[in-house]
């Protein structure tokens, strides 16, 4: 098991001294700043958990693989954080102290030899395409009305599509540019031909009178928030009497689910959501009984 070296080439820094080294450090790689802002929340807990069994400020090189694996335990066992979410955790410490080995206060990476948590495959729920149409036919505000169906048709996120602007909807290249999304990486997302109607009669006839860039604003705000986006699906699956949770987020899922069902090539599924590998898309690549009993009753020895 390795440790944190005590040698370095400079001076040893408190953790609380080495975040906004970090959070600078981040910036400068080009993430975004909802990223940055979710790591310094990680690293800040990873710090104050560390302080609160130290008794006291922490030397970044003081930090062992075996403190480490100690937080894994403190977030599993007693804040009962699920395996995915412990991982999403560590990964954030050791990406801190893989930039302070850059910054050259340590040798090597202590959380290197931490053991990531095993994650069970649950397969994913989604949303059917007359429950998609029965969400977005009952949401009767029409920003939030073309703003969920912006994220049926195009799978893009939530916080993507909040930050669309009017330049970024192109209905001369029938596309949607999604501008620094996750990972601070742009795509293009063509536009269906039904949404770039639908759209076209939203900026006409629907969207509120502002000076506002974004392209989905409210005349207060200038804006729309994830809060209220999943606030306004709620509600209108309680309306149509829909059971499913249904978040933002089953939007994109639900298009990628549909994509599948049309035998889409999970290449191309991976392009349009912006997964920087094919694993991240499987999770998407659903078997349902009717599939497999189908493929069963083809046979003919």
């Amino acid at each position: 098991m390795k440790t944190s070296p005590q040698a370095s080439v400079q001076s040893s820094l408190l953790i609380h001294q080495a975040i906004p080294e970090f959070q600078d450090w981040l910036s400068r790689r080009g993430l975004s700043s909802e990223t940055v802002r979710r790591y310094h929340m990680d690293i800040r807990q990873f710090s104050n958990w560390l302080a609160m069994n130290s008794n006291g400020p922490v030397l970044i090189d003081e930090i062992t693989t075996k403190r480490l694996e100690g937080f894994v335990d403190y977030l599993s066992k007693e804040r009962n954080c699920l395996p995915r979410s412990v991982n999403r955790k560590i990964n954030v410490v050791s990406v801190f102290f893989q930039c302070m080995v850059k910054k050259k206060y340590l040798l090597e990476n202590p959380a290197e030899d931490v053991e990531r948590m095993k994650v069970p495959d649950i397969e994913r729920t989604f949303l059917s395409k007359d429950e998609v149409e029965r969400i977005i036919g009952a949401i009767d505000h029409p920003v939030i009305h073309y703003f969920t169906m912006t994220m049926a048709y195009t799978g893009i996120r939530v916080n993507e599509c909040i930050n669309l602007t009017k330049d970024d909807v192109d209905f001369d290249a029938n596309c949607v540019r999604v501008i620094n999304g996750k990972g601070g990486k742009n795509r293009v997302v063509p536009m269906n031909l039904k949404l770039k109607e639908q759209l076209q009669i939203y900026l006409a006839e629907h969207r509120p009178q502002t000076d506002s860039l974004f392209f989905f604003a409210l005349k207060k705000t200038g804006t729309v928030s994830a809060q209220y986006i999943n606030r306004t699906l709620k509600l209108a699956c309680e309306k149509t009497g829909i059971e499913k949770h249904v978040t933002s987020h089953f939007l994109r899922h639900s298009f990628a689910s549909y994509l599948v069902q049309k035998d889409t090539h999970v290449a191309v599924i991976q392009r349009l959501l912006g997964h920087a590998s094919l694993k991240t898309t499987s999770v998407y690549l659903h078997v349902r009984q009717e599939d497999m009993q189908d493929a069963v009753n083809r046979i003919d020895f």
